[in-house]
């Protein structure tokens, strides 16, 4: 689902209303205005260091982010002003327990409750004002999640001639489908109880040839994954490069229908039951269908969002009062 590109904090943070005159002047000269709001130096300097956080910048960058930032902070605080402005137009109203819930969400981002008022204090909001600006906030993303509702849906046919025009997206590389038995044994242990560990799989290996248990039922048992014990020790479908390469080379080396030898990787000792050796190739229209339908859809709502929006910025009194350059040299970075 498409959603502005700002941080949870950032964003109630940028619905908050309009500054008195006194208050403006006190955060600079006023940059621009948007239907009539007035924004001031500091408001985007706010803007530009959550968004300088979102990104991963050199030295070099850090020091220019007031000027390599500048349009796309300006294009926020655009954005979410005209967002606000439409959400309040259309009489949006938001659920007090969905206020309730966000405000849970970021007060369990901090240590305790003090160190969560603590933070509001440092930001010069009170409870009751972040209160105000999360509802403000859900209400723009309502009307957001209105328009990616009316988004056409890919069709069938779409999804088809996607799939005939990208051949080269669909290929496959060599996969299987494998199960394991773990049992932990980590560099700390002795070489004695190490020895004991394997012989112990060893063991249950035998048990499990003999067929008087199956893989399935020794792997709840016995396996310490117990991410996958409870499913048989099902690890479901990988290519190489996604597990320790000697569990790897143990998986595809392993006959269908057939168990491993017991295998050592740094977390301890394996046996790999491979259920399934699929070749490379490329994935059929079917398998690829579910994939290929959400990325068009997804493609989708990008467009009627972007054209909404489009839609509100050109429709909307923007005035501008200050240049790139003129911010820049005003707000050097030290």
């Amino acid at each position: 689902m498409t959603r502005i590109a700002l941080p949870l904090l950032a964003l109630f943070l940028m619905v908050a209303p309009a500054p008195a005159q006194t208050e403006a002047q006190d955060r600079g000269l006023v940059v621009l205005r948007v239907a009539g709001e007035p924004v001031t130096e500091g408001r985007l300097l706010d803007v530009i260091n959550d968004l300088a956080r979102q990104q991963e910048m050199t030295l070099e960058q850090l020091r220019q982010r007031n000027s390599i930032l500048f349009d796309d902070a300006i294009d926020s605080i655009v954005t979410v002003t005209l967002l606000k402005e439409r959400a309040g137009r259309d009489n949006v109203t938001v659920e007090p327990s969905k206020v309730d819930a966000a405000m849970l969400e970021l007060e369990k981002r901090y240590a305790s409750p003090e160190a969560f008022a603590a933070a509001l204090e440092q930001q010069g909001i009170t409870d009751a004002e972040l209160r105000s600006n999360i509802e403000q906030s859900l209400a723009v993303q309502q009307v957001l999640e209105g328009i990616i509702r009316g988004a056409p849906e890919a069709t069938g046919a779409e999804v088809e001639k996607f799939y005939a025009d990208n051949p080269d997206k669909f290929s496959l590389p060599e996969r299987v489908h494998a199960a394991h038995i773990l049992m932990r044994a980590g560099a700390g242990d002795t070489p004695e109880r190490k020895l004991a560990t394997r012989k112990k799989l060893e063991a249950l290996r035998a048990e499990i040839e003999s067929g008087a248990v199956t893989f399935a039922d020794a792997a709840a048992k016995h396996s310490e994954d117990t991410v996958t014990a409870s499913r048989g020790g099902d690890l479901g479908v990988f290519v190489r490069g996604q597990m320790p390469k000697q569990f790897e080379d143990a998986a595809f080396a392993t006959k269908p229908g057939t168990l491993s030898p017991v295998v050592e990787t740094q977390i301890g000792y394996h046996l790999i039951r491979t259920i399934e050796l699929r070749p490379a190739g490329q994935a059929s229209l079917e398998e690829a269908r579910p994939a290929i339908k959400k990325h068009l859809d997804q493609l989708s709502q990008q467009a009627a969002t972007r054209a909404f929006l489009d839609g509100l910025k050109a429709g909307a009194r923007i005035e501008s009062f200050m240049t790139r350059e003129e911010f820049a040299r005003r707000h050097p970075v030290e």
